[in-house]
């Protein structure tokens, strides 16, 4: 075999290699995406140098995992100095690009045993401060969500009636009603009646409502209008508190989607029980009191 006929056959079995090693990220995406089937997980990797160029500058970055995207941020040594240069003191700014358009060097770094081992354990740790938080938001709602029927009624349609929503009272009374006939009912009325609460508070408060209208999308948007989205910014106590309810909001709309009537049942759906159906409305009506009694306080503020 002659140079040129061997330089040909290392050439494509890198070819080749490369390929491999595209097919292996699209199938770690999609064995992330399975395994945080419902929940807004994001974890990043350890930093690492992608490539060098010139006498001492470098490309660095990481993979990250947000959602359902596996994505690499990366940045230069010479936008470094650049900023530095500037005087620019903040967080630094990173460019992002999807796994497979990225050169076949970079993936070689990024395929390394150490990098995957640091994304898949920076899940774990957001997964566990996530849970974490949930038990404190649960904890810090647990007067409210331990109150009677009556209190709870009570509490709701008093604030209700005193922000006129009218809409928001007659869906609390549908999913009262239908705890008795259709548990599986209820609980998406209980859904329902926390995307109408949203609309509502976005409405009042002059925002636009999301174009994806799923109930984790607006109560994210409701919430960040009433000041109380789990952002850095926020103090911890709030920003824990926040993070509990967004979770009971997010198990009430995976509740509805998976054994609820909004999207028809299987035939192997999961039937919903009377207590696990009254758990999902009285929460409901528990968050829906929280946030209408803090949208009512800011009207307050502002009167």
């Amino acid at each position: 075999m002659g140079p040129l006929s061997e330089l040909r056959g290392l050439c494509h079995e890198s070819r080749h290699r490369d390929e491999e090693l595209r097919r292996g990220f699209v199938e770690l995406k999609q064995r992330l995406v399975d395994a945080t089937e419902g929940v807004d997980a994001y974890g990043s990797s350890d930093i690492c140098t992608l490539e060098t160029y010139g006498d001492d500058e470098a490309i660095y970055g990481y993979l990250f995992f947000r959602g359902s995207a596996l994505e690499v941020a990366y940045r230069s040594t010479e936008e470094d100095l650049t900023d530095s240069l500037n005087d620019n003191r903040g967080d630094p700014t990173y460019s992002v690009s999807k796994p497979l358009k990225c050169s076949a060097l970079w993936l070689r770094v990024l395929a390394a045993p150490p990098i995957i081992e640091s994304l898949v354990a920076s899940l774990h740790e957001t997964m566990r401060t996530s849970i974490s938080a949930t038990a404190d938001g649960i904890q810090a709602l647990a007067a409210t969500a331990n109150l009677s029927v009556r209190d709870l009624e009570s509490s709701f349609v008093a604030v209700a009636k005193s922000l006129t929503y009218e809409a928001v009272l007659e869906d609390w009374r549908h999913a009262q009603a239908a705890l008795g006939v259709d548990p599986s009912d209820a609980a998406t009325r209980a859904c329902r009646l926390l995307e109408s609460l949203c609309k509502h508070i976005l409405e009042t408060r002059g925002r636009e409502i999301p174009a994806t209208q799923t109930i984790q999308k607006l109560f994210k948007s409701a919430a960040q209008s009433l000041d109380l989205s789990p952002d850095p910014q926020t103090s911890r106590d709030l920003q824990t508190i926040a993070s509990g309810i967004s979770s009971i909001v997010q198990g009430i709309g995976s509740l509805r989607t998976h054994s609820g009537t909004a999207h028809g049942r299987s035939a192997g759906h999961h039937k919903v029980t009377f207590s696990e159906a009254r758990l999902a409305v009285n929460s409901a009506g528990a968050v829906a009191t929280f946030l209408m009694e803090a949208l009512l306080s800011l009207s307050g503020d502002s009167a």
